[in-house]
């Protein structure tokens, strides 16, 4: 195989939610964008490593160098364990940040990783054989990374889940000041026309938001059970934030998140948040990753919603970027069938881009 070719497959995360990794050979360098777990009906499941095998890219898991971890959420981290038992000798990379957040989530499990794991920061550079690598703000969460690699004079960008506007907790993603060639784009809403963030009144947070006010409003108690432990702490910010007079108690692992943020000066916690070790006493919110106790009179509440860019914003994005291929990850298909209205068709018709798009499927490999 020649030298300079660049190859690319999803392992998991593809047209779907969940699972996300993605292989990319760079020559001789094997490497790993993300290494994450999905979930579906309650049943976890991980990226499909044996996929690999079964290409002529790859005879060996240890020919897997490098892992490039873009942040904490368990869809993008959770199968790191996993890929190492099969491969014990690959450097895993991430920020301090998601460093501090994965080690609380994991918890056992990352203690028999952690001597894989160097941390980088922002801006840094790293050199390994025919290639220059640079990680980037990405907005989203705390921590997130954007990696850019430098490969044969082309820049490929990994955007990992990003945000291109702030949150209570990040500021937005900085692109890095290059010209793009292949853009790995994290795209959850590049097929979702109608899907609009938060400053929309039907946006998942304004909707939870408004369920916790009514509630307390009318001397009700809520209990919201959060998917993923960070967004539980995105949520007692906007509570705190919108809702200032409600009392929030928070479950042991919410609060041991909440506890790393704020050893890195990322404050949280106010004077109406508590640690939840009693049922309290009085109308209530209760942040869990926990299901809720049964028959309680409480209002129970689904804590998930999206940190990522909505539609325009995404193709705005990608817009700005304007790379000559793009490929979009991470990016269900709409549940309502919109003509003209995905990324794709939406930049076809715009003179000034010059980008082709590429939606591959987990386990099909692309020559870029």
């Amino acid at each position: 195989m020649a030298s300079g070719k660049i190859i690319f497959m999803p392992l998991g995360g593809a047209q779907e939610v969940g699972a996300s990794c993605y292989f990319l050979k760079l020559g001789e360098n094997n490497i790993l964008l993300d290494c994450g777990c999905g979930s579906t009906h309650g049943i976890k499941f991980t990226p499909q490593f044996s996929a690999l095998l079964n290409t002529p890219y790859l005879q060996d898991f240890h020919q897997v160098s490098h892992i490039f971890l873009s942040h904490a959420h368990l869809d993008h981290s959770a199968a790191l364990p996993d890929f190492l038992e099969l491969n014990e000798r690959a450097a895993v990379y991430m920020t301090d940040l998601t460093r501090e957040i994965l080690s609380a989530q994991l918890e056992e499990r990352f203690a028999r990783i952690e001597g894989n794991i160097s941390s980088v920061a922002f801006l840094q550079k790293i050199p390994l054989p025919h290639l220059k690598i640079s990680f980037h703000q990405a907005g989203h969460i705390p921590g997130a990374m954007m990696t850019l690699i430098n490969f044969r004079g082309k820049n490929i960008l990994y955007t990992g889940d990003y945000s291109t506007f702030p949150t209570q907790l990040v500021g937005s993603a900085l692109l890095p000041p290059v010209k793009i060639d292949i853009l790995i784009l994290c795209g959850l809403h590049a097929r979702h026309p109608n899907y609009r963030r938060f400053g929309d009144s039907d946006s998942a947070l304004k909707k939870i938001l408004r369920k916790i006010y009514f509630a307390l409003r009318y001397g009700k108690s809520v209990y919201c059970q959060v998917t993923q432990i960070s967004k539980g702490v995105e949520l007692i910010t906007l509570i705190n934030k919108f809702l200032p007079q409600a009392e929030i108690f928070i479950d042991d692992r919410v609060m041991r998140i909440v506890h790393r943020f704020e050893n890195v000066h990322i404050p949280i916690m106010r004077e109406q948040n508590h640690p939840l070790s009693a049922f309290p006493q009085g109308p209530h919110v209760i942040l869990s990753t926990r299901p809720p106790p049964m028959h309680t009179g409480l209002e129970i509440l689904n804590g998930d919603f999206s940190l990522h860019d909505d539609f325009a914003a995404t193709v705005d994005f990608v817009r700005q970027v304007n790379p000559k291929i793009c490929v979009v990850v991470h990016s269900p298909p709409d549940k309502i069938f919109h003509s003209n209205t995905t990324l794709e068709q939406v930049l076809i018709n715009d003179p000034d881009s010059r980008t082709s798009f590429i939606f591959p499927k987990t386990g099909e490999p692309f020559e870029l």
